[in-house]
């Protein structure tokens, strides 16, 4: 994948491919790739938000009662399960409850990592697909389509070693997040076009929306792929967004005043995951391109 085109050639493709399992590539100043894994917002930003990690029995019991509303209790069971054996895994490295403001975060990955590695073994954990299909499973309809899941093999391992679906889950899974063929061109106007005919095929919640930032990838043949999804509903004071950044980096419920200002987050984390004759990266709400 040549998110920032990578500058070293020798990176195998299990690198590149887990540059769009919901990880960050940087580059730094010399116009080499960093692939230390962080989330950065500059201080100067046109959103406002605060954040969670939901590192707190409070946070948990707040979060999980917005997400209640609109999604079954099985998926959110099923999400907080997930959360709380992350948090009690790693939550010592500095997570946090209470919400506070959002802005810029920085995580401890090698700290992270020393932490689950000696617990969890080769189980690399989860990240924001499998947690939003988590979400979303049994509100959205998924058809019997031609899957190409290419780009899903660190996901579906995951899944396997986990033990996190079943045989019947797995495959729906890998459909919704399927590559998707596109052309070598760099107009997001015709990729959008594109996932929006894709995405037209599934049933989506009105409320528990799908948020995708899609990536144009040319590394064998044209395609789009969502690289990193979160779950967006209402809540009282606007909007609450939960994801999970990495399969490294931890979750994060975000509270947003508006729907478009966590699109402008999203667009702004994700801008430079692109490079030299593909396409910068676009959101989807559900199966609707959001133009910015």
């Amino acid at each position: 994948m040549k998110f920032k085109r990578l500058a070293t050639i020798g990176l195998c493709s299990t690198l590149l491919l887990t540059l769009v399992a919901c990880s960050q590539v940087q580059k730094s100043s010399d116009g080499t790739t960093d692939t230390s894994i962080t989330q950065a917002q500059s201080n100067q930003v046109s959103w406002k938000a605060t954040y969670s990690n939901m590192n707190s029995k409070p946070s948990e019991e707040e979060v999980r009662k917005v997400l209640a509303a609109y999604l079954d209790e099985d998926s959110v069971d099923a999400f907080f399960n997930l959360v709380n054996d992350y948090n009690e895994t790693v939550g010592s490295v500095g997570l946090t409850g209470d919400f506070s403001t959002f802005t810029k975060n920085e995580y401890d990955v090698e700290k992270i990592s020393n932490l689950w590695t000696p617990k969890k073994g080769d189980f690399v954990g989860t990240n924001c697909r499998i947690n939003s299909y988590c979400l979303l499973r049994n509100s959205i309809e998924i058809p019997k389509l031609e899957k190409d899941d290419s780009l899903l093999f660190v996901d579906n391992d995951a899944i396997d070693k986990g033990k996190v679906f079943g045989a019947e889950d797995k495959d729906a899974f890998d459909i919704l997040f399927s590559r998707v063929k596109t052309e070598a061109i760099t107009d997001v106007k015709v990729h959008a076009a594109k996932m929006e005919q894709f995405l037209s095929q599934f049933k989506f919640s009105e409320n528990a929306r799908m948020l995708s930032v899609v990536v144009h990838d040319d590394l064998d043949g044209q395609s789009l792929f969502i690289g990193h999804v979160g779950i967006l509903v209402p809540s009282e004071d606007g909007y609450l967004f939960v994801e999970k950044i990495t399969f490294e980096e931890p979750y994060q419920a975000i509270k947003f005043a508006t729907k478009e200002d966590c699109y402008k987050y999203l667009d702004t984390k994700y801008e430079n995951y692109t490079g030299e004759g593909l396409a910068k990266p676009f959101i989807m709400d559900n199966d609707k391109w959001v133009q910015l």
